[in-house]
Protein backbone atom coordinates (compact mmCIF):
# COMPACT_ATOMS: atom_id res chain seq x y z
CA UNK A 1 0.00 0.00 0.00
CA UNK A 2 3.02 2.06 0.30
CA UNK A 3 2.10 3.83 -2.99
CA UNK A 4 -0.83 5.36 -1.51
CA UNK A 5 1.03 6.89 1.47
CA UNK A 6 0.74 9.88 -0.72
CA UNK A 7 -2.95 10.25 -1.19
CA UNK A 8 -3.14 9.59 2.68
CA UNK A 9 -0.99 12.07 3.40
CA UNK A 10 -2.24 14.45 0.71
CA UNK A 11 -5.89 14.05 2.53
CA UNK A 12 -4.96 14.27 6.37
CA UNK A 13 -3.13 17.66 5.52
CA UNK A 14 -6.32 18.36 3.69
CA UNK A 15 -8.83 17.58 6.60
CA UNK A 16 -6.45 19.08 9.09
CA UNK A 17 -6.74 22.34 7.39
CA UNK A 18 -10.24 22.22 7.46
CA UNK A 19 -10.65 22.94 10.78
CA UNK A 20 -8.91 26.08 11.50
CA UNK A 21 -7.23 26.82 14.91
CA UNK A 22 -6.75 29.40 14.72
CA UNK A 23 -0.81 51.20 13.48
CA UNK A 24 -1.74 55.71 14.81
CA UNK A 25 -4.40 58.36 15.24
CA UNK A 26 -4.61 61.70 16.41
CA UNK A 27 -7.74 63.41 17.58
CA UNK A 28 -8.19 66.53 19.40
CA UNK A 29 -11.15 66.98 21.45
CA UNK A 30 -12.24 71.01 22.24
CA UNK A 31 -12.58 72.32 25.27
CA UNK A 32 -15.92 73.36 25.14
CA UNK A 33 -19.19 72.28 22.79
CA UNK A 34 -22.14 74.38 21.60
CA UNK A 35 -24.59 72.87 23.95
CA UNK A 36 -27.43 74.81 24.39
CA UNK A 37 -29.47 77.76 23.43
CA UNK A 38 -29.77 80.81 25.56
CA UNK A 39 -33.42 79.51 25.10
CA UNK A 40 -32.65 76.75 27.31
CA UNK A 41 -31.03 78.72 29.85
CA UNK A 42 -34.59 78.99 31.47
CA UNK A 43 -35.41 75.28 31.80
CA UNK A 44 -34.64 73.41 35.07
CA UNK A 45 -31.13 71.84 35.11
CA UNK A 46 -32.21 68.12 34.90
CA UNK A 47 -33.34 69.54 30.99
CA UNK A 48 -29.88 70.82 30.34
CA UNK A 49 -27.05 69.71 28.19
CA UNK A 50 -24.72 67.63 30.49
CA UNK A 51 -21.35 69.81 30.44
CA UNK A 52 -19.03 67.74 28.80
CA UNK A 53 -15.54 69.65 30.71
CA UNK A 54 -13.86 67.91 33.03
CA UNK A 55 -12.62 69.85 36.55
CA UNK A 56 -9.43 70.57 37.06
CA UNK A 57 -7.68 67.14 38.98
CA UNK A 58 -4.83 68.93 41.01
CA UNK A 59 -5.95 72.38 42.12
CA UNK A 60 -2.55 74.30 42.64
CA UNK A 61 -3.44 77.50 44.57
CA UNK A 62 -1.34 80.66 44.92
CA UNK A 63 -2.63 81.30 47.71
CA UNK A 64 -1.73 80.53 51.77
CA UNK A 65 -3.05 80.23 55.08
CA UNK A 66 -6.69 80.60 56.05
CA UNK A 67 -7.43 81.71 52.42
CA UNK A 68 -5.99 78.82 51.02
CA UNK A 69 -8.11 76.46 53.33
CA UNK A 70 -10.92 78.13 52.61
CA UNK A 71 -10.67 77.97 48.74
CA UNK A 72 -10.46 74.27 49.08
CA UNK A 73 -13.26 73.99 50.73
CA UNK A 74 -15.16 75.50 48.18
CA UNK A 75 -13.64 73.59 45.40
CA UNK A 76 -13.91 70.17 47.70
CA UNK A 77 -17.85 71.44 48.34
CA UNK A 78 -18.07 72.03 44.00
CA UNK A 79 -16.97 68.79 43.53
CA UNK A 80 -19.40 67.19 45.22
CA UNK A 81 -22.16 69.13 43.92
CA UNK A 82 -21.10 68.55 40.50
CA UNK A 83 -20.52 64.89 40.85
CA UNK A 84 -24.86 65.11 42.41
CA UNK A 85 -25.35 66.72 39.17
CA UNK A 86 -26.15 70.24 41.23
CA UNK A 87 -24.72 72.68 38.61
CA UNK A 88 -25.50 75.68 39.76
CA UNK A 89 -24.90 75.00 43.22
CA UNK A 90 -21.52 73.76 42.30
CA UNK A 91 -20.64 76.80 40.16
CA UNK A 92 -20.82 79.49 42.61
CA UNK A 93 -18.39 77.30 44.80
CA UNK A 94 -16.14 77.61 41.79
CA UNK A 95 -16.36 81.34 41.42
CA UNK A 96 -15.35 81.66 45.39
CA UNK A 97 -12.15 79.50 44.52
CA UNK A 98 -11.51 81.89 41.24
CA UNK A 99 -11.73 84.67 43.85
CA UNK A 100 -8.82 83.46 45.07
CA UNK A 101 -6.85 82.13 42.15
CA UNK A 102 -8.63 83.37 39.16
CA UNK A 103 -5.25 83.05 36.73
CA UNK A 104 -6.03 78.65 36.79
CA UNK A 105 -5.91 77.69 33.40
CA UNK A 106 -8.26 74.68 33.71
CA UNK A 107 -10.44 75.49 36.71
CA UNK A 108 -11.24 78.79 34.97
CA UNK A 109 -12.22 77.37 31.37
CA UNK A 110 -14.11 74.63 33.84
CA UNK A 111 -16.32 77.65 35.09
CA UNK A 112 -16.56 79.84 32.14
CA UNK A 113 -18.36 76.69 30.95
CA UNK A 114 -20.57 76.54 33.72
CA UNK A 115 -21.05 80.28 34.07
CA UNK A 116 -22.12 80.22 30.15
CA UNK A 117 -24.74 77.39 30.49
CA UNK A 118 -26.28 78.69 33.97
CA UNK A 119 -25.67 82.45 34.47
CA UNK A 120 -24.60 84.30 30.69
CA UNK A 121 -22.02 84.41 28.18
CA UNK A 122 -20.86 87.65 29.38
CA UNK A 123 -19.70 86.29 32.91
CA UNK A 124 -18.33 83.52 31.18
CA UNK A 125 -16.25 85.90 29.05
CA UNK A 126 -15.77 87.36 32.11
CA UNK A 127 -14.28 84.85 34.19
CA UNK A 128 -11.53 84.07 31.16
CA UNK A 129 -10.60 87.92 30.60
CA UNK A 130 -9.71 87.66 34.48
CA UNK A 131 -7.47 84.50 34.36
CA UNK A 132 -5.75 86.23 30.81
CA UNK A 133 -5.21 89.45 33.02
CA UNK A 134 -3.99 87.48 36.09
CA UNK A 135 -1.56 85.43 34.16
CA UNK A 136 -0.43 87.55 30.80
CA UNK A 137 2.75 85.45 30.33
CA UNK A 138 0.88 81.61 30.31
CA UNK A 139 -0.40 80.82 27.09
CA UNK A 140 -3.16 78.36 28.24
CA UNK A 141 -5.28 81.63 29.32
CA UNK A 142 -5.36 82.81 25.79
CA UNK A 143 -6.39 79.59 24.02
CA UNK A 144 -9.06 79.06 27.01
CA UNK A 145 -10.97 82.29 25.99
CA UNK A 146 -10.07 81.99 22.05
CA UNK A 147 -11.83 78.74 22.04
CA UNK A 148 -14.75 79.71 23.90
CA UNK A 149 -15.11 82.87 21.60
CA UNK A 150 -14.82 80.37 18.69
CA UNK A 151 -17.32 77.89 20.13
CA UNK A 152 -19.91 80.59 21.26
CA UNK A 153 -19.93 82.72 18.78
CA UNK A 154 -21.81 86.05 19.60
CA UNK A 155 -23.91 88.32 16.09
CA UNK A 156 -21.75 91.05 16.90
CA UNK A 157 -19.25 91.30 14.08
CA UNK A 158 -16.69 92.94 16.50
CA UNK A 159 -16.78 90.38 19.28
CA UNK A 160 -15.88 87.96 16.12
CA UNK A 161 -13.22 90.29 14.63
CA UNK A 162 -11.61 90.34 18.54
CA UNK A 163 -10.81 86.39 18.30
CA UNK A 164 -8.96 87.16 15.27
CA UNK A 165 -6.75 89.63 17.02
CA UNK A 166 -6.25 87.37 20.09
CA UNK A 167 -5.10 84.48 17.99
CA UNK A 168 -2.23 86.83 16.21
CA UNK A 169 -1.73 88.07 19.79
CA UNK A 170 -1.25 84.95 21.34
CA UNK A 171 0.86 83.82 18.16
CA UNK A 172 3.22 86.48 18.38
CA UNK A 173 3.65 87.07 21.75
CA UNK A 174 4.39 83.10 22.43
CA UNK A 175 6.15 82.61 18.58
CA UNK A 176 8.53 79.86 20.08
CA UNK A 177 5.93 77.60 21.94
CA UNK A 178 4.76 74.68 19.37
CA UNK A 179 1.08 74.19 20.94
CA UNK A 180 0.22 77.87 20.24
CA UNK A 181 1.41 78.12 16.81
CA UNK A 182 -0.34 74.57 16.03
CA UNK A 183 -3.41 75.27 18.14
CA UNK A 184 -3.85 78.91 15.90
CA UNK A 185 -2.88 76.99 12.58
CA UNK A 186 -5.91 74.44 13.33
CA UNK A 187 -8.20 77.20 14.87
CA UNK A 188 -7.44 79.18 11.28
CA UNK A 189 -8.14 75.55 9.59
CA UNK A 190 -11.72 74.95 11.35
CA UNK A 191 -12.70 78.59 9.87
CA UNK A 192 -11.66 77.36 6.40
CA UNK A 193 -8.83 80.28 6.70
CA UNK A 194 -6.17 78.08 4.47
CA UNK A 195 -4.42 81.25 3.57
CA UNK A 196 -3.82 82.10 7.44
CA UNK A 197 -2.72 78.34 8.52
CA UNK A 198 -0.51 79.04 5.84
CA UNK A 199 1.21 82.21 7.07
CA UNK A 200 1.25 80.95 10.49
CA UNK A 201 2.81 77.85 9.75
CA UNK A 202 5.43 79.13 7.23
CA UNK A 203 6.72 81.78 9.69
CA UNK A 204 6.63 79.15 12.31
CA UNK A 205 9.38 77.06 10.36
CA UNK A 206 11.75 80.08 9.74
CA UNK A 207 12.35 80.17 13.40
CA UNK A 208 15.88 78.93 14.89
CA UNK A 209 14.51 76.40 17.62
CA UNK A 210 17.03 73.73 18.21
CA UNK A 211 13.63 71.55 20.31
CA UNK A 212 12.86 68.69 18.37
CA UNK A 213 9.41 68.48 19.77
CA UNK A 214 8.93 72.07 18.63
CA UNK A 215 9.32 70.63 14.98
CA UNK A 216 7.42 67.61 15.64
CA UNK A 217 4.50 69.81 17.11
CA UNK A 218 4.87 71.31 13.89
CA UNK A 219 4.57 68.27 11.97
CA UNK A 220 2.02 66.64 13.18
CA UNK A 221 -0.12 70.15 12.27
CA UNK A 222 1.33 70.48 8.82
CA UNK A 223 -0.34 67.30 7.84
CA UNK A 224 -3.43 68.79 7.94
CA UNK A 225 -2.47 72.11 6.49
CA UNK A 226 -1.06 69.64 3.51
CA UNK A 227 -3.17 66.60 4.00
CA UNK A 228 -1.14 63.82 2.50
CA UNK A 229 -4.20 61.74 1.75
CA UNK A 230 -4.61 64.09 -1.56
CA UNK A 231 -3.44 61.81 -4.43
CA UNK A 232 -3.01 64.44 -7.10
CA UNK A 233 -0.71 66.51 -4.46
CA UNK A 234 0.68 63.53 -2.86
CA UNK A 235 4.28 64.39 -3.44
CA UNK A 236 4.25 67.95 -2.73
CA UNK A 237 2.69 67.56 0.37
CA UNK A 238 4.77 64.87 1.50
CA UNK A 239 7.98 66.98 0.58
CA UNK A 240 6.44 70.14 2.96
CA UNK A 241 5.46 68.12 5.51
CA UNK A 242 8.87 66.31 5.72
CA UNK A 243 11.13 68.99 6.31
CA UNK A 244 9.69 69.43 9.73
CA UNK A 245 10.05 65.46 10.42
CA UNK A 246 13.56 66.24 9.19
CA UNK A 247 13.75 69.40 11.16
CA UNK A 248 12.90 67.13 14.57
CA UNK A 249 15.51 64.50 13.81
CA UNK A 250 18.35 66.95 13.38
CA UNK A 251 17.68 68.90 16.31
CA UNK A 252 17.43 65.20 18.12
CA UNK A 253 19.99 64.40 20.72
CA UNK A 254 22.69 61.62 20.01
CA UNK A 255 21.91 58.05 21.66
CA UNK A 256 19.01 56.88 23.68
CA UNK A 257 18.19 60.22 24.69
CA UNK A 258 17.02 60.90 20.82
CA UNK A 259 15.04 58.10 20.79
CA UNK A 260 12.16 59.23 21.09
CA UNK A 261 11.97 61.47 18.61
CA UNK A 262 13.98 59.44 16.34
CA UNK A 263 10.68 56.64 16.84
CA UNK A 264 8.22 59.22 16.14
CA UNK A 265 9.83 60.31 12.63
CA UNK A 266 9.86 56.07 11.95
CA UNK A 267 6.60 55.81 12.72
CA UNK A 268 5.20 59.24 10.29
CA UNK A 269 7.10 57.64 7.89
CA UNK A 270 5.66 54.19 7.86
CA UNK A 271 1.66 55.85 8.21
CA UNK A 272 2.69 58.15 5.30
CA UNK A 273 3.74 54.88 2.81
CA UNK A 274 7.68 56.57 3.16
CA UNK A 275 8.82 52.57 3.85
CA UNK A 276 12.26 53.11 2.90
CA UNK A 277 13.07 56.58 5.05
CA UNK A 278 11.02 54.28 7.97
CA UNK A 279 13.58 51.14 7.19
CA UNK A 280 16.41 53.47 7.14
CA UNK A 281 15.40 54.86 9.96
CA UNK A 282 14.64 52.31 12.14
CA UNK A 283 18.00 50.13 11.00
CA UNK A 284 19.69 53.09 12.20
CA UNK A 285 18.21 53.27 15.66
CA UNK A 286 18.43 49.40 15.92
CA UNK A 287 22.34 49.40 15.21
CA UNK A 288 22.90 52.14 17.68
CA UNK A 289 20.72 51.48 20.74
CA UNK A 290 19.02 48.53 19.95
CA UNK A 291 15.64 49.72 20.73
CA UNK A 292 13.05 47.36 20.84
CA UNK A 293 10.14 48.88 19.53
CA UNK A 294 12.30 50.09 16.47
CA UNK A 295 12.87 46.92 16.05
CA UNK A 296 9.74 45.93 16.34
CA UNK A 297 8.73 48.32 13.41
CA UNK A 298 11.53 46.81 11.24
CA UNK A 299 10.39 43.73 11.44
CA UNK A 300 7.02 44.65 10.08
CA UNK A 301 9.02 46.58 7.23
CA UNK A 302 11.22 43.63 6.42
CA UNK A 303 7.72 41.45 5.94
CA UNK A 304 6.21 43.91 3.66
CA UNK A 305 9.29 44.61 1.67
CA UNK A 306 9.50 40.19 1.24
CA UNK A 307 12.67 40.45 2.84
CA UNK A 308 12.15 37.38 4.77
CA UNK A 309 15.37 36.43 6.12
CA UNK A 310 15.66 39.67 7.40
CA UNK A 311 12.84 39.91 9.48
CA UNK A 312 13.05 36.34 10.88
CA UNK A 313 16.14 37.12 12.38
CA UNK A 314 15.14 40.36 13.88
CA UNK A 315 12.20 38.58 15.28
CA UNK A 316 14.21 36.18 16.81
CA UNK A 317 16.05 38.37 18.47
CA UNK A 318 13.50 40.96 19.95
CA UNK A 319 11.78 37.53 21.28
CA UNK A 320 15.35 36.47 22.55
CA UNK A 321 15.66 39.89 24.55
CA UNK A 322 12.28 40.14 25.15
CA UNK A 323 10.92 36.92 26.66
CA UNK A 324 7.30 37.98 28.26
CA UNK A 325 6.22 39.47 24.65
CA UNK A 326 3.24 37.17 24.47
CA UNK A 327 2.76 39.27 20.62
CA UNK A 328 6.57 38.49 19.07
CA UNK A 329 5.84 34.65 20.55
CA UNK A 330 2.96 34.58 18.44
CA UNK A 331 4.23 36.82 15.47
CA UNK A 332 7.55 34.15 15.61
CA UNK A 333 5.07 31.04 15.53
CA UNK A 334 3.52 32.59 12.35
CA UNK A 335 6.96 33.33 11.03
CA UNK A 336 7.97 29.42 11.49
CA UNK A 337 4.75 28.13 9.89
CA UNK A 338 5.03 29.90 7.07
CA UNK A 339 8.30 28.22 7.10
CA UNK A 340 6.83 24.79 7.50
CA UNK A 341 9.16 24.90 10.65
CA UNK A 342 6.69 23.43 13.10
CA UNK A 343 9.05 21.85 15.38
CA UNK A 344 10.61 25.58 15.61
CA UNK A 345 6.96 26.89 16.68
CA UNK A 346 5.59 24.70 19.25
CA UNK A 347 8.38 25.81 22.05
CA UNK A 348 7.50 29.64 21.32
CA UNK A 349 3.22 28.74 21.30
CA UNK A 350 3.46 26.90 24.51
CA UNK A 351 5.51 29.49 26.05
CA UNK A 352 2.75 32.43 24.62
CA UNK A 353 0.36 29.56 26.24
CA UNK A 354 2.15 29.41 29.52
CA UNK A 355 2.63 33.60 29.66
CA UNK A 356 -0.50 34.71 28.39
CA UNK A 357 -2.81 32.10 29.17
CA UNK A 358 -4.82 29.92 26.46
CA UNK A 359 -7.60 29.70 24.86
CA UNK A 360 -9.39 26.72 22.76
CA UNK A 361 -8.33 27.60 19.96
CA UNK A 362 -4.80 28.22 20.87
CA UNK A 363 -4.67 24.53 22.78
CA UNK A 364 -6.07 23.63 18.93
CA UNK A 365 -3.35 25.66 17.30
CA UNK A 366 -0.74 24.30 19.55
CA UNK A 367 -1.55 20.26 19.03
CA UNK A 368 -1.73 21.01 15.01
CA UNK A 369 2.28 22.07 15.40
CA UNK A 370 2.86 18.98 17.52
CA UNK A 371 0.94 16.91 14.72
CA UNK A 372 2.92 18.43 12.03
CA UNK A 373 5.95 18.11 13.93
CA UNK A 374 5.36 14.67 14.54
CA UNK A 375 5.91 15.05 18.57
CA UNK A 376 3.13 12.52 18.98
CA UNK A 377 3.96 11.73 22.67
CA UNK A 378 4.16 15.37 23.53
CA UNK A 379 0.41 15.95 22.00
CA UNK A 380 -0.57 12.63 23.92
CA UNK A 381 0.02 14.36 27.21
CA UNK A 382 -1.62 17.81 25.55
CA UNK A 383 -4.67 15.94 24.86
CA UNK A 384 -4.67 14.44 28.29
CA UNK A 385 -4.78 18.21 29.58
CA UNK A 386 -7.38 19.48 27.05
CA UNK A 387 -10.06 16.77 27.41
CA UNK A 388 -10.07 17.67 30.92
CA UNK A 389 -10.04 21.68 30.21
CA UNK A 390 -12.41 21.40 27.43
CA UNK A 391 -14.87 18.06 27.72
CA UNK A 392 -16.54 19.28 25.40
CA UNK A 393 -14.47 20.08 22.86
CA UNK A 394 -13.97 16.82 20.01
CA UNK A 395 -10.97 18.36 18.42
CA UNK A 396 -8.71 17.32 21.45
CA UNK A 397 -10.11 13.62 20.88
CA UNK A 398 -9.46 14.11 17.37
CA UNK A 399 -5.81 15.14 17.98
CA UNK A 400 -5.35 12.73 20.75
CA UNK A 401 -6.88 9.71 17.79
CA UNK A 402 -4.06 11.28 14.96
CA UNK A 403 -1.08 10.84 17.97
CA UNK A 404 -2.25 7.29 19.03
CA UNK A 405 -2.65 6.30 15.52
CA UNK A 406 0.71 7.87 14.21
CA UNK A 407 2.41 5.47 16.98
CA UNK A 408 0.18 2.42 15.78
CA UNK A 409 -2.01 2.37 18.98
CA UNK A 410 -5.02 1.06 17.06
CA UNK A 411 -7.50 0.68 19.83
CA UNK A 412 -6.42 4.05 21.52
CA UNK A 413 -7.03 5.72 18.17
CA UNK A 414 -10.24 4.20 17.95
CA UNK A 415 -11.72 5.41 21.42
CA UNK A 416 -10.28 8.77 20.86
CA UNK A 417 -12.39 8.81 17.14
CA UNK A 418 -14.89 7.32 18.94
CA UNK A 419 -15.09 9.72 21.40
CA UNK A 420 -14.49 13.14 19.12
CA UNK A 421 -17.92 11.47 16.74
CA UNK A 422 -19.93 11.34 19.46
CA UNK A 423 -19.53 14.76 20.96
CA UNK A 424 -19.08 16.53 17.44
CA UNK A 425 -22.71 14.82 16.27
CA UNK A 426 -24.07 16.42 19.55
CA UNK A 427 -22.17 20.05 19.42
CA UNK A 428 -19.95 20.39 16.26
CA UNK A 429 -21.56 18.71 13.68
CA UNK A 430 -19.33 20.42 11.29
CA UNK A 431 -16.72 18.41 12.33
CA UNK A 432 -18.38 15.36 11.41
CA UNK A 433 -17.74 15.29 8.24
CA UNK A 434 -16.71 12.75 4.65
CA UNK A 435 -12.59 13.69 5.63
CA UNK A 436 -13.37 12.76 9.34
CA UNK A 437 -14.74 9.86 8.75
CA UNK A 438 -12.24 8.94 6.01
CA UNK A 439 -9.36 9.28 8.75
CA UNK A 440 -11.67 6.74 10.93
CA UNK A 441 -11.89 4.35 8.03
CA UNK A 442 -8.49 4.19 7.68
CA UNK A 443 -7.53 3.85 11.40
CA UNK A 444 -10.01 0.67 11.52
CA UNK A 445 -8.64 -0.77 8.58
CA UNK A 446 -5.15 -0.22 9.73
CA UNK A 447 -6.19 -2.22 13.07
CA UNK A 448 -7.43 -4.93 11.33
CA UNK A 449 -11.64 -4.01 11.58
CA UNK A 450 -11.89 -4.32 7.76
CA UNK A 451 -15.91 -4.43 8.28
CA UNK A 452 -15.73 -1.28 10.34
CA UNK A 453 -13.89 0.40 8.30
CA UNK A 454 -16.00 -0.29 5.05
CA UNK A 455 -18.64 1.37 6.96
CA UNK A 456 -16.67 4.68 7.86
CA UNK A 457 -15.66 4.76 4.23
CA UNK A 458 -19.58 4.27 2.85
CA UNK A 459 -20.40 7.37 5.60
CA UNK A 460 -17.43 9.01 4.12
CA UNK A 461 -18.98 8.67 0.25
CA UNK A 462 -22.19 9.41 1.19
CA UNK A 463 -21.29 13.00 3.16
CA UNK A 464 -18.82 14.01 0.48
CA UNK A 465 -20.01 16.95 -0.79
CA UNK A 466 -20.97 16.86 -5.40
CA UNK A 467 -18.51 19.13 -5.62
CA UNK A 468 -15.87 17.50 -3.86
CA UNK A 469 -14.99 15.13 -6.61
CA UNK A 470 -11.05 14.39 -5.96
CA UNK A 471 -11.99 13.35 -2.18
CA UNK A 472 -15.13 10.79 -3.05
CA UNK A 473 -13.21 9.74 -5.74
CA UNK A 474 -9.93 9.30 -3.48
CA UNK A 475 -12.32 7.42 -0.60
CA UNK A 476 -13.65 4.96 -3.33
CA UNK A 477 -10.72 3.98 -4.70
CA UNK A 478 -9.21 2.97 -1.01
CA UNK A 479 -12.18 1.10 -0.08
CA UNK A 480 -12.17 -0.67 -3.57
CA UNK A 481 -8.54 -1.20 -3.41
CA UNK A 482 -8.87 -2.65 0.64
CA UNK A 483 -11.20 -5.05 -0.88
CA UNK A 484 -8.64 -6.46 -3.61
CA UNK A 485 -6.08 -7.01 -1.01
CA UNK A 486 -8.25 -8.94 1.33
CA UNK A 487 -9.34 -10.70 -1.92
CA UNK A 488 -13.03 -10.09 -1.05
CA UNK A 489 -15.85 -7.99 -2.81
CA UNK A 490 -13.95 -8.13 -6.09
CA UNK A 491 -17.70 -6.82 -7.82
CA UNK A 492 -17.76 -4.27 -5.40
CA UNK A 493 -14.26 -3.21 -5.63
CA UNK A 494 -14.64 -2.97 -9.29
CA UNK A 495 -17.73 -0.98 -9.38
CA UNK A 496 -15.86 1.49 -6.83
CA UNK A 497 -12.48 1.52 -8.77
CA UNK A 498 -14.30 2.07 -11.89
CA UNK A 499 -16.41 5.26 -10.79
CA UNK A 500 -13.20 6.44 -9.27
CA UNK A 501 -11.28 6.26 -12.45
CA UNK A 502 -14.85 7.78 -14.17
CA UNK A 503 -15.09 11.00 -11.52
CA UNK A 504 -10.67 11.21 -12.37
CA UNK A 505 -9.11 9.80 -15.14
CA UNK A 506 -5.80 9.35 -15.76
CA UNK A 507 -4.43 9.39 -12.46
CA UNK A 508 -2.00 6.74 -11.98
CA UNK A 509 -3.01 5.37 -8.49
CA UNK A 510 -6.46 4.74 -9.79
CA UNK A 511 -5.11 3.34 -12.76
CA UNK A 512 -2.83 1.21 -10.82
CA UNK A 513 -5.67 -0.30 -8.74
CA UNK A 514 -7.96 -1.04 -11.85
CA UNK A 515 -5.03 -3.24 -13.75
CA UNK A 516 -4.86 -4.75 -9.84
CA UNK A 517 -8.56 -5.21 -10.01
CA UNK A 518 -7.78 -7.31 -13.46
CA UNK A 519 -5.62 -9.27 -11.74
CA UNK A 520 -7.40 -10.24 -8.92
CA UNK A 521 -10.39 -11.79 -11.48
CA UNK A 522 -7.37 -13.66 -13.55
CA UNK A 523 -7.30 -11.19 -16.62
CA UNK A 524 -3.29 -10.68 -16.43
CA UNK A 525 -3.54 -9.42 -20.48
CA UNK A 526 -5.90 -6.40 -19.19
CA UNK A 527 -4.16 -5.96 -16.35
CA UNK A 528 -1.06 -5.74 -17.50
CA UNK A 529 -2.54 -2.96 -20.07
CA UNK A 530 -3.87 -1.00 -17.79
CA UNK A 531 -0.69 -1.50 -14.79
CA UNK A 532 1.74 -0.19 -17.87
CA UNK A 533 -0.61 3.08 -18.32
CA UNK A 534 -0.31 3.91 -14.58
CA UNK A 535 3.22 3.65 -15.03
CA UNK A 536 3.33 5.74 -18.56
CA UNK A 537 1.05 8.89 -16.64
CA UNK A 538 3.84 8.73 -13.89
CA UNK A 539 7.31 11.23 -15.57
CA UNK A 540 9.35 11.31 -12.89
CA UNK A 541 8.49 7.92 -10.43
CA UNK A 542 9.55 8.04 -6.73
CA UNK A 543 9.98 4.92 -4.56
CA UNK A 544 6.40 5.82 -3.27
CA UNK A 545 5.65 4.73 -6.71
CA UNK A 546 7.39 1.44 -6.34
CA UNK A 547 3.96 -0.68 -6.06
CA UNK A 548 3.02 -0.29 -9.64
CA UNK A 549 6.33 -1.54 -10.93
CA UNK A 550 5.69 -4.73 -8.42
CA UNK A 551 2.55 -5.32 -9.39
CA UNK A 552 3.70 -5.10 -13.37
CA UNK A 553 6.20 -7.79 -12.34
CA UNK A 554 3.65 -10.09 -10.56
CA UNK A 555 1.29 -10.02 -13.63
CA UNK A 556 4.63 -10.77 -16.15
CA UNK A 557 4.88 -13.72 -13.23
CA UNK A 558 1.21 -14.75 -13.79
CA UNK A 559 1.47 -14.74 -17.89
CA UNK A 560 4.70 -17.32 -17.30
CA UNK A 561 7.13 -14.69 -18.49
CA UNK A 562 9.70 -15.42 -15.58
CA UNK A 563 12.57 -13.28 -17.40
CA UNK A 564 10.28 -10.44 -17.50
CA UNK A 565 9.15 -10.57 -14.18
CA UNK A 566 12.90 -11.04 -13.12
CA UNK A 567 13.45 -7.88 -14.78
CA UNK A 568 10.73 -5.67 -13.29
CA UNK A 569 10.99 -7.63 -9.72
CA UNK A 570 14.93 -6.02 -10.14
CA UNK A 571 13.37 -1.80 -11.09
CA UNK A 572 11.25 -2.42 -7.85
CA UNK A 573 14.11 -3.42 -5.59
CA UNK A 574 16.34 -0.84 -7.24
CA UNK A 575 14.06 1.90 -6.25
CA UNK A 576 14.43 1.08 -2.83
CA UNK A 577 11.54 1.36 -1.48
CA UNK A 578 11.00 1.57 2.40
CA UNK A 579 7.52 -0.96 2.82
CA UNK A 580 8.52 -3.99 4.46
CA UNK A 581 5.54 -5.55 3.07
CA UNK A 582 6.43 -4.74 -0.12
CA UNK A 583 10.17 -5.18 0.52
CA UNK A 584 8.61 -8.84 1.21
CA UNK A 585 6.95 -9.59 -1.64
CA UNK A 586 9.73 -8.22 -4.05
CA UNK A 587 12.26 -10.51 -2.63
CA UNK A 588 10.13 -13.43 -2.96
CA UNK A 589 9.56 -12.58 -6.51
CA UNK A 590 13.03 -12.60 -6.69
CA UNK A 591 13.18 -15.81 -5.71
CA UNK A 592 10.46 -17.38 -7.53
CA UNK A 593 12.22 -16.33 -10.73
CA UNK A 594 15.90 -16.75 -10.79
CA UNK A 595 18.75 -15.57 -12.49
CA UNK A 596 19.41 -17.42 -15.32
CA UNK A 597 22.90 -18.49 -16.80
Amino acid sequence: MSFRLTFLSSMFARFLTSFPCLWLTLAGVPIFHGLASPQALTRADLSLPRITTQPPTNLELQAEGEVRAEAMAHYTTALQFEAAGKMREALQHYLEVLKVDPANPDLAAHTAELAYHYQSREQAVGVLEKAKASRPDEPAVYLNLIRFLSTYVPDDPFERDRTRQLVLEVVTRFSRRAEVISFAIRHHLSLSQRDEALKVIEQASKQEIKSPNYWLELGRAAQEVWPLAQIEMKEEHTKRVNFFFQKALACAAAGSKGEPTRLEVAQFYVLSNQLDLARSLCEQISTETGNLQARKILFRLYEANEQKDLALAVLEKIVQDAPEDVEQRRLLVQAYESREQWDRAVPHLEAAIQIGGGDPSEYQALGQLLLQSQLYEKLIRLCERTTKLYPDNPVFHLHAAFAQRSLQRWEKAIESFASAAAMAETGQAELVNHRFFFQYGITLERSGRHDDAAKMFEKAITLTPKDEIEDVANTMNYLGYMWLELGRHLDKAGELIRKANELQPDKAAYVDSLGWWHFKKGEYAHALTELQRALALLTNPEPDDVEIIEHIAQTYLKLGDKAKAREWFQKARDMKPTDPKLLRRIEEGLTATPKLD
